[in-house]
């Protein structure tokens, strides 16, 4: 039996199918992609052109001396007013919508006790055991925010 015919079939299917790959490729795949290895090379530039999303700090400032002043000298200064407070766009114009974030999971998300975290940042192992170990029942505060005043976190009473 002569397997000879099907294999010179099979091989010019696949020849085909490699073509139309790379036809279509040629179509869909931008040029600039790989310049950068597996990036679009353009992608920076687009990316600038695109409008702001997120302001520094710095932004809140002319409204909000007082705090900004307070954040600007304490533990807390590497992190920007949106990660507690929301994005700008919200409170522009618009002062009910813009409240902090209060809950002890957003605490949490930078001082809860992990393996590699640095141990310059304050860490707890969770919140029940760091409240009994320092509140002595003295409060009973229910969230970090009561005891701890975010724009000055080594100041208590807040």
């Amino acid at each position: 039996m002569s397997y000879r015919s099907h294999t010179i079939r099979l091989v010019m299917i696949i020849v085909a199918l490699v073509v139309v790959f790379a036809l279509v490729r040629s179509f869909l795949v931008p040029e600039s992609f790989g310049t950068y290895g597996h990036y679009r090379g353009d992608n920076l530039a687009e990316q600038m052109n695109m409008p702001l999303v997120h302001q520094e700090s710095a932004f809140c400032r002319e409204c909000h001396q007082e705090q900004h002043t307070s954040w600007q000298g304490s533990k807390h200064s590497a992190v920007n007013c949106e990660v507690c407070h929301g994005h700008w766009e919200i409170h522009n114009g618009n002062l009910k919508t813009m409240t902090a974030v209060k809950s002890n999971d957003a605490c949490l998300l930078c001082h809860q006790e992990l393996t590699g975290r640095p141990a310059s940042v304050s860490q707890i192992k969770n919140f029940a055991l760091h409240r009994a170990e320092k509140d002595e029942g003295k409060t009973g505060a229910q969230t970090c925010v009561e005891c701890h005043n975010p724009h000055a976190p080594l100041e208590t009473g807040a």
